[in-house]
């Protein structure tokens, strides 16, 4: 089991997804006392980079922009696992998930998640107001993942590709998307279909702290898959 020790969240606005995480990172760790040489995993999320870039993988550029775990390496020293996990919308989940099935078995006392997005041309037609998230993760903590759930039986049949054409790019879709309405029922939070990766994390958490007991995160795509977390939260 892992649980989160704290997170952090603004509005990327001006600023580049690098700086923005670097410092919500940073003050995150500072708040509750984490030594970042302590962090030997980096799991990073999200929909969309810079020129719609894939690699090298985002998180390695934050692991070296916090300097963890970056100077006199040597055949003895400690190493941190950093890589980038994405699948639209439930990329979150899925990193997350990750997290939970590698650092218990891992040398190290934290992994940092990082999620966000930044609109990747100038040409991309775009209407969000993306969020960068960053939590800390132990093997405890007050926020504990309790188990996940997928479900792939509403699968519809949109897809989405990007063409590039002297530097704008178009949408094509094969089938009307489905949308997803935030809600709460109950102990249920379900996230927008509109909200990119930060968002549905920032949100969520924001939320979760003002409960007890177990809580659901849902998050259905436009294609129709859902995926869930439930969490306990302690309030330790």
């Amino acid at each position: 089991m892992v649980g989160i020790v704290g997170f952090q969240s603004e509005p990327i606005k001006k600023k580049s997804l690098l700086k923005s995480l670097r410092g919500i990172t940073q003050r995150l760790c500072n708040d509750h006392g984490i030594d970042m040489q302590d962090i030997g995993l980096i799991v990073h999320t999200g929909m969309y980079r810079q020129n719609f870039r894939v690699e090298p993988a985002f998180a390695a550029h934050l692991q070296q922009a916090l300097k963890i775990r970056c100077e006199n390496i040597g055949l003895n020293t400690k190493h941190v696992f950093s890589f980038d996990v994405t699948d639209g919308i439930c990329g979150p989940h899925h990193a997350l998930e990750t997290i939970a099935d590698l650092l218990p078995n891992m040398d190290c006392t934290y992994a940092l998640f990082t999620a966000g997005d930044v609109r990747p041309t100038k040409e991309t037609e775009w209407e969000h107001d993306p969020i960068s998230f960053a939590a800390v993760l132990s093997r405890d903590g007050p926020i504990q993942l309790v188990e996940s759930h997928y479900d792939g039986e509403d699968l519809n049949e949109f897809t989405s590709s990007t063409k590039f054409k002297k530097k704008r790019h178009g949408t094509t879709m094969t089938s009307s998307p489905e949308t997803t309405e935030h809600r709460i029922d109950g102990d249920q939070f379900t996230g927008s279909s509109a909200w990119l990766s930060g968002e549905q994390l920032a949100r969520f958490m924001e939320w979760a702290t003002t409960k007890s007991g177990q809580v659901t995160h849902r998050i259905k795509d436009k294609s129709g898959r859902m995926s869930e977390l439930r969490w306990r939260v302690t309030g330790e």
